[in-house]
């Protein structure tokens, strides 16, 4: 039916985002971390093989990568991954790429 016209990423986005914890009439005194750390870092994963790819001659700088990210995140009003979190599945999906500071701190690019 409708679901059909949904793309694969939006499909994962909204399984994700179906219940996993204990139903309404179960009291749980305690938030599911790893399922919110497991759809973060699909959504990372997701967005970096979406939007990234590798060329041995383009710098593009880390901030920049991870403000748009963010934005990403913004808009399916999800949380992202820390910088830092960010940068370590990024060298997992591109395990060639090396990041070069260019000046001060700051200014690293990947």
């Amino acid at each position: 039916q409708d679901v059909q016209k949904f793309s694969d990423s939006d499909k994962l986005y909204l399984y994700l985002q179906l219940p996993s914890g204990p139903s309404l009439g179960e009291k749980s005194g305690s938030l599911d971390l790893s399922s919110l750390s497991t759809a973060e870092y699909m959504h990372a994963c997701n967005w970096i093989r979406n939007h990234l790819e590798e060329h041995t001659d383009t710098c593009l700088p880390k901030q920049d990568v991870y403000d748009a990210y963010k934005r990403y995140c913004d808009n399916l009003r999800c949380r992202p991954r820390s910088a830092a979190n960010f940068g370590k599945i990024i060298r997992e999906i591109f395990p060639n790429i090396k990041a070069r500071r260019l000046g001060g701190r700051g200014q690293s690019r990947y």
